[in-house]
């Protein structure tokens, strides 16, 4: 048999339209059980392999999506990763899978990129330096939909998903408070992130709802570096009244922290209680933990991203979907 068989090659031996052929190997209802039964036994003797590149042209899709993360280093986005390809798998789409290293710059190389891919849609965690929504806006005029995954500007005009973050915070602060802890500190992500304000806020309610007074003084920004980390620390122990425990952006600013106080404050590593979003599989083989953490389910975030961003993908009518946001819910884990 020649190299490349086509259906028109399977049509013209089992004399039938290639239309009842093409049916048949989709499984199409209208095809009775006999005819597919002979379809797919000569299909498969003649190695018939589907033209898939015919398939998507045709249906002026590449199957493919688009996943920007800031850093594949991290676990919390690796679990993400695992949950966005079992979605894209069961529907037949890969996924190119880029990282940004936390740089505006790169991310919008990595997205100029994909739009000349033709790619079906993206999912996106943005960098920490990320401001501007003129890339997204353009993604979404070329017919591209995006969905943002954990971070997200400060912009409704995007769909996202999310950790149910003033939840989460309120779960930290309220195992802190029961662990006798008045001066809790925040050490929260970049202000350009809205992850940042709703897990700030979080923090601020909780504490209100508890009646401790909200300190300015004990929430510092960082940009997720540990020489950042290190001398919002050191501020926040020089303080004439430090505080006794800390609530983090994420587990890596915990770990940073915890760094710190280990090689500055080593008497206090047993006195003070840290809890970050996040709960890393690392965390379970280390000496020295963090008290909980804040368990985002970063792979149910993925699912639900890539569930989303198909659903736009798939929508035939005219008028686009509504913008949603789609809020996983989050549990404390305690580690010792």
């Amino acid at each position: 048999m020649k190299k490349g068989v086509t259906i028109k090659d399977i049509a013209i031996k089992l004399n039938m339209s290639v239309s009842t052929v093409s049916k048949a190997l989709n499984n199409n209802s209208s095809i009775s059980t006999f005819t597919k039964e002979r379809v797919v036994k000569l299909a498969n003797e003649w190695n018939y392999i589907p033209n898939e590149a015919a398939r998507h042209f045709k249906q002026s899709k590449s199957f493919t999506l688009g996943l920007v993360i800031p850093d594949l280093m991290d676990q919390f986005y690796i679990q993400a990763i695992n949950g966005v390809e079992a979605v894209a798998g069961h529907n037949k789409y890969q996924v190119i899978v880029a990282q940004s290293h936390e740089d505006a710059e790169k991310e919008a190389q990595i997205i100029q990129n994909l739009i000349s891919s033709r790619v079906d849609g993206v999912i996106i965690a943005i960098s920490k330096s990320t401001k501007k929504t003129e890339l997204f806006q353009r993604l979404e005029q070329t017919g591209i939909p995006v969905v943002f995954l954990s971070r997200s500007l400060n912009d409704s005009a995007f769909d996202a998903v999310a950790t149910d973050n003033e939840n989460g915070a309120e779960l930290a602060i309220d195992y802190l408070v029961k662990k006798q802890h008045r001066r809790i500190a925040h050490l929260m992500g970049p202000r350009a992130l809205r992850t940042s304000h709703l897990r700030l806020q979080g923090y601020r309610c909780a504490l209100e709802k508890r009646g401790i007074p909200f300190d300015p003084a004990l929430v510092k920004e960082i940009d997720f570096s540990a020489p950042q980390t290190n001398k919002v620390m050191k501020a926040l122990f020089a303080l004439p009244d430090p505080p006794t425990a800390f609530f983090t952006f994420k587990s890596y600013v915990s770990l940073d922290a915890l760094r710190f106080i280990k090689d500055r404050y080593p008497q206090q590593l047993q006195k003070v209680d840290i809890v970050g979003f996040g709960n890393l599989p690392l965390i379970r083989y280390l000496d020295h933990k963090p008290s909980a953490s804040i368990d985002e389910n970063s792979f149910d975030m993925g699912t639900a991203a890539a569930q989303l961003l198909l659903k736009h993908i798939d929508n035939q009518e005219e008028q686009a979907l509504p913008v949603s946001t789609v809020r996983i819910p989050c549990k404390l884990i305690v580690h010792h």
